[in-house]
Parts: C-alpha cells; structure tokens; sequence
C-alpha cells in the first residue's frame, strides 16, 4: 500500500495507529534511499507527488526530513538488499 510523503505526518500522528511507526529505508546503488513505513501491520510505500518512489540521496537528509514527525521510532532499519 502506498502513502504520498506529504501524507505522512497526519498517518503517523492519526488516532488509529497504535504504537510508533517503524522506518525502513531501502538503498539503491542507483537512487539512493527509499523509504517505506511499517505499522505493525502494513508496509507503505511513500510516494512523491506524481506516485514514483520516494527517495532521498542520504540517510542524512532522510533522518533531517524525519527529525520532526511524532511517533517514529528511534530506530531506523535500513534494507541493503537491492545494493548492488
């Protein structure tokens, strides 16, 4: 299931969730990091504006992104599989 990145305050701040929203970032050689988000339940995609994969070009600039929405874990995972 996917999420637009502009959506992903209000989903992490939503009343329905339960518990904090862990952070996945997948590398990609290519690309850089995609970042996907997991509830416990379901594992979302954020997307960009035109729904393509949301990436950034450093784990610095996703955690500066990140830094300021409430219930993320402290804990980032970051995926290595598809470097390469």
């Amino acid at each position: 299931m996917s999420l637009h990145f502009k959506q992903l305050e209000n989903y992490c701040d939503s009343l329905e969730r339960t518990g904090n929203i862990q952070v996945i970032l997948r590398a990609h050689y290519k690309n850089g990091f995609a970042l996907s988000v997991f509830d416990g339940v379901i594992d979302h995609t954020i997307t960009d504006e035109e729904n393509r994969q949301f990436f950034f070009r450093t784990v610095e600039m996703a955690l500066d992104e990140l830094a300021n929405i409430p219930y993320i874990s402290d804990q980032i995972m970051v995926d290595r599989r598809l470097w390469s």
